[in-house]
């Protein structure tokens, strides 16, 4: 079996090995009652950045869980390529899904954006989303193995979003089904740092026009229309293989 691992980037102080280290009382909990895990169990520590520390459960009981950290281990799992995903707001469910398995792929960043035809956030509860999304990306890197967690951005507009891309970054792919070029062309002979993915309907003709013209580069899939969720994380695997 897989040892489990256990984000503490939160936590005050931060582990060190060779000494004891009681969980924050959420990583208690997640340790404890959904894991079921007993005293003696071994499980890794990450932080968010570089690394991960080996642990050995001493305690586990109603007051919480404390750890023996062992020792801490120099790994890296990023993708060669740090991209960002610029994902138009889609159905609760299907944003969920398209984080989760964004953050399993390798994306260092996500940002989350409204479009004309995306369902519409009140901005109160597009803070409770983002919060939620952040809380799915930590899920997902202490599944994937990942031990820096991508960023996930406040819900912008995408006009906002739009004219903050500044001249000199370098290029962005946008998925257009009518895209004259895939989307594998144009990740093998550019240095692609950002994917922008509409929202169910696609982006409209006046939104596609204003990123052409901020230098986007647009890009298919392939001769069929994708759902949003899977044309997201289509267009992400085809990037990460392209290196």
């Amino acid at each position: 079996m897989l040892t489990p691992r256990i984000f503490v980037g939160d936590a005050q102080p931060m582990p060190c090995a060779g000494e004891a280290f009681p969980l924050p009382a959420a990583a208690a909990r997640h340790v404890a009652q959904v894991l079921r895990m007993r005293r003696g169990d071994a499980l890794a520590l990450f932080a968010g950045t570089a690394g991960e520390y080996t642990a050995t459960i001493t305690r586990i009981d109603r007051h919480g869980v404390v750890v023996q950290v062992e020792r801490f281990v120099e790994v890296e799992r990023e993708s060669a390529r740090p991209l960002t995903l610029v994902q138009a707001t889609i159905a609760a469910d299907m944003m969920d899904l398209v984080v989760r398995k964004a953050v399993e792929l390798g994306v260092s960043a996500i940002v989350p954006v409204q479009a004309a035809r995306s369902q519409g956030l009140a901005p109160e509860r597009a803070s409770r989303r983002v919060l939620h999304w952040r809380q799915i990306a930590v899920a997902a890197c202490e599944q994937c193995g990942r031990n820096r967690v991508p960023s996930v951005a406040p819900v912008t507009a995408w006009p906002e979003w739009l004219a903050g891309v500044g001249d000199a970054e370098a290029p962005i792919a946008i998925l257009d089904h009518e895209a004259a070029h895939s989307l594998a062309s144009v990740a093998a002979t550019s240095a692609l740092r950002t994917l922008v993915v509409g929202p169910e309907g696609g982006f409209t003709r006046d939104e596609m026009g204003a990123a052409l013209g901020r230098g986007a580069i647009p890009a298919h899939l392939g001769p069929r229309v994708l759902r949003a969720e899977t044309a997201a994380l289509a267009a992400l695997a085809i990037v990460g293989a392209s290196g």
